[in-house]
């Protein structure tokens, strides 16, 4: 919980853990892109559909899991100060939430 009696510590090691999951959090996203990406690339909706991963998925489930992943791809490349296009990546991610 966050007071104003928090001590320069505090506020330093809450900011410090922070920090790292977010980080860590978009690093392992941009990995699942990545994957997806390599694993779909070339590939018409239905061939991606085909796969045994993806089998029994509607078209709206593939749209929802390649924008969610696109999110952490817009996230890696904020982080790593490259431009990104202004989108309610929220609305992406709600599916998984």
């Amino acid at each position: 919980m966050y007071s104003n009696d928090m001590t320069w510590q505090q506020w330093s090691v809450a900011t410090t853990a922070s920090a790292g999951a977010v980080i860590n959090d978009i690093q392992q996203g941009k990995e699942l892109y990545d994957k997806f990406y390599a694993l779909t690339y070339g590939l018409t909706d239905q061939q991606i559909l085909a796969l045994g991963a993806f089998s029994n998925r509607t078209q709206a489930d593939l749209n929802n899991i390649r924008f969610a992943l696109g999110v952490f791809n817009d996230l890696y490349s904020a982080l790593n100060n490259l431009a990104v296009t202004q989108a309610n990546r929220m609305a992406y991610l709600e599916p998984f939430v």
